[in-house]
């Protein structure tokens, strides 16, 4: 609930990039101006201009490990700047160590100057906000905008502490009813906006970021609110915790928070933070980039033999869901003969599985299918952000009508070209399985199983275990 919102972090990042690059330039100008050090001509301080890019990058990573960038580990400015030291001599040692091996000529004073300068900036920053903070900062415009659900003693509690803790960036946008029956409560009629029925619209009329329930204790109508909460929010971008009477619940095995002496038990977190997202959209944006360029030939080559093994369109848009359930057009090679009613399943049954010898398939669509690269016009989803790299399979709408409600979780985050269960059987595996798979790359999201997942699937794609 404590965090930085997107713009927030690209803005802080943004600045930090700013203040090191400010460092380095006027560090060279120190170094030509005061007379210290051996010295030497003015171009030979000249800061090489790679330098400009390779130090935003070392000190940023640095930070990001420090958690300088997470807002909830920096509430007090003493643990902010001890995180901010700590991330600035890792930096240092990283700068200094691509000096040593690529930057032989480069100035060691001059380093000096430059660490000495990045530190005065980038504390220097984040005093200057905190100060602006306290000033100006304004109520409507916080990162956090939370929406209670309840309205009993811990409800208003909560409450109260978020209108008090004007330093945690929090503002209380109001409470809902848990059920449509007026019932008891001391909270003003302005303060309840409505019953849970309502979250949909309120999301959108107030832009709530966190959800927050309160209940005495936990039980099977307890149970039964959460799932109905959650199944009502499952297609906004917000957070869900419940607040318990934690009397009752001391031994309740679960993640938590503590805010104001009242415990926030997780039952619904964005999967990426902010700076895992960033990086895998820029990953994502460079690869398919990269890849669209080096592959136009292949492409060509590609279009021509589909145009002389068969009659019909080249490329074909097929209709899938998406990051939270919104609906796109995923493209890909045709590998099929042109049906022209559009329909490429048949029957009244539903096909489950990939027919290994599907007599639909055209004799160039069986080389693209076994090489997989009947699949490469998805790297213009993943460069529109339609699709990422890696990710659950998208799926096709008639499939996502017959899910359970759990299934829908394969929907929070973005989909991929490829993903845990296409390097764990592919098309082997019958598709009742590919959820759990899904569901197991979700819970164990890192940066880290991402690259495994790309490795893998390039072994796979080699020996073209699965494909067909």
């Amino acid at each position: 609930m404590i965090r930085y919102s997107f713009r927030q972090l690209v803005t802080l990042i943004l600045s930090d990039c700013a203040a090191i690059i400010v460092a380095l330039f006027l560090s060279s100008f120190l170094r030509m101006h005061l007379e210290l050090g051996t010295a030497g001509p003015d171009s030979g301080f000249q800061t090489p201009p790679s330098l400009y890019v390779v130090a935003p990058i070392l000190w940023i990573l640095a930070l990001h490990l420090a958690q300088v960038y997470s807002l909830r580990h920096n509430l007090s400015l003493q643990i902010e700047i001890t995180n901010l030291v700590l991330g600035h001599v890792g930096a240092t040692l990283l700068f200094w160590g691509v000096l040593y091996v690529g930057f032989r000529d480069y100035s060691r004073l001059q380093s000096v100057y430059a660490v000495v300068l990045t530190l005065i900036f980038l504390l220097s920053r984040r005093l200057l906000s905190r100060a602006l903070f306290s000033l100006f900062s304004n109520r409507d415009h916080e990162s956090c905008r939370v929406l209670i659900v309840g309205s009993d003693e811990t409800a208003q509690r909560l409450g109260q502490a978020i209108t008090y803790s004007r330093s945690f960036r929090l503002r209380l946008v109001g409470y809902v009813r848990q059920t449509d029956a007026p019932g008891s409560t001391e909270i003003t009629d302005e303060g309840l906006l409505g019953s849970i029925q309502d979250l949909p619209s309120l999301i959108q009329e107030h832009g709530i970021t966190d959800i927050v329930i309160s209940l005495q204790w936990f039980d099977r109508e307890a149970s039964l609110l959460i799932a109905q909460i959650l199944k009502l929010v499952e297609a906004h971008a917000v957070s869900v915790r419940v607040a318990p009477d934690y009397s009752d619940v001391a031994y309740f095995h679960t993640s938590s928070e503590a805010f104001a002496g009242i415990p926030l038990i997780g039952i619904r977190e964005p999967i990426f933070t902010h700076s895992e997202r960033i990086i895998k959209r820029t990953v994502d944006i460079v690869f398919s980039g990269f890849a669209l360029v080096l592959c136009a030939p292949l492409f060509l080559l590609i279009a021509l033999a589909i145009r002389l093994d068969s009659p019909g369109p080249i490329l074909l848009s097929q209709e899938r869901i998406g990051y939270r359930g919104r609906r796109f057009a995923m493209y890909k090679f045709r590998s099929m003969v042109h049906s022209p009613d559009g329909q490429s399943i048949t029957g009244p049954t539903f096909n489950l599985m990939k027919l290994k010898d599907d007599p639909r398939i055209t004799r160039v669509g069986k080389i693209l299918r076994r090489t997989s690269l009947d699949e490469l016009p998805q790297f213009f989803n993943v460069l529109v952000g339609d699709m990422s790299l890696v990710g659950p399979r998208p799926e096709v709408p008639w499939m996502v009508e017959h899910y359970e409600w759990w299934q829908r979780k394969r929907f929070e985050v973005p989909q991929g070209m490829t993903g845990w269960w296409q390097v764990n059987g592919r098309a082997d595996k019958p598709m009742y399985f590919h959820t759990s798979d899904d569901l197991y790359y979700i819970r164990n999201y890192s940066l880290w199983l991402d690259f495994r997942i790309l490795i893998r699937t390039g072994v796979a794609v080699i020996f073209g275990r699965g494909a067909y």
